[in-house]
């Protein structure tokens, strides 16, 4: 009897996650709809779960910036890839090195790590130390260096370590082992689910990242996609309103400036969404569970 209550229990719980898990995918659904739908009917009725009027005019008309496209695509996903990797690499041994109760000066560098947090040395000086000191002003550089290390991600590491029994790393040094191997054959190895979670929150500053682009970068061949989609929909919504504007018959054509913003958020989100799953096993994984035996 009781084993059939908690059959049960166990059931409705899931279902209630499910219907849930649902709700959450309604927004991407809709914006999916909205993308295929015709612009006139998006004005009218607004967006809905399934297309109205088919169409594939959004498509079409990003397609005509099919060039840029995949130059945006290739310029985003270099930077995310290299980007990430040399953020982990770094915010890792950061966050390592201040998690040590043995060394003398991680609080200092704790404490100026969380000052950046709080305070930056504004807008103006930034940009001249990138354009004049750094010259990297029309270089891939410029989308990868100024968020190399995020120090928000760093003390979320440098906990996440800092739990870690310290027998992994007295048995190491007993071993001969240096705080390099240490750190990249014992530490990181037993880390994957932080590794995960701070890799993807890379993944995504750097993936989503048109700031940088708007400032630094005017050479076409390193615009990414996000700025790259930006300007087609600001030319475009400042087509539409030049339209509205004009009186004249010849003038009057609708164009998709609502249904190719929602193209532009399902070409966008689309590569990162296939990345989630490859990692969120990790973000449920206890993988330091046993790994010092008693």
């Amino acid at each position: 009897m009781r084993t059939k209550k908690i059959k049960v229990s166990t059931a409705v719980i899931y279902l209630v996650i499910s219907i849930v898990a649902l709700f959450t995918l309604v927004p991407f659904i809709v914006v999916v709809s909205g993308s295929f739908t015709s612009e006139r009917e998006l004005i009218v009725y607004g967006a809905s779960l399934f297309p109205r009027n088919f169409t594939t005019a959004a498509y079409s008309f990003l397609a005509a910036n099919s060039s840029s496209l995949i130059i945006g695509y290739r310029v985003t996903i270099t930077v995310t890839i290299i980007g990430t990797a040399l953020s982990l690499y770094l915010t890792a041994s950061l966050a390592y090195v201040i998690s040590i109760k043995t060394v003398k000066l991680r609080n200092i560098i704790s404490f100026f790590v969380y000052f950046t947090m709080l305070f930056n040395g504004g807008l103006v000086p930034w940009f001249i130390w990138i354009v004049r000191y750094l010259q990297l002003r029309d270089t891939i550089w410029v989308l990868i260096l100024p968020m190399l290390i995020n120090a928000f991600f760093v003390m979320i590491m440098r906990t996440s370590l800092a739990s870690l029994p310290e027998s992994l790393r007295e048995s190491a040094i007993i071993d001969g082992a240096s705080e390099f191997k240490i750190l990249y054959r014992i530490i990181l190895p037993v880390s994957k689910p932080i590794l995960a979670t701070i890799t993807l929150f890379y993944m995504l500053n750097y993936w989503n990242d048109w700031f940088h682009a708007l400032f630094f970068i005017d050479d076409r061949s390193l615009v990414p996609l996000q700025f790259n989609l930006y300007r087609i929909v600001s030319n475009l919504a400042f087509l539409s309103s030049a339209t509205e504007i004009a009186q004249t018959a010849a003038m009057h054509v609708t164009l998709p400036t609502e249904s190719v913003r929602m193209a532009t958020v399902v070409l966008t989100i689309g590569p990162i969404v296939f990345v989630y799953p490859f990692l969120q096993k990790h973000f449920v994984k206890g993988i330091t569970i046993g790994a010092v035996k008693g």
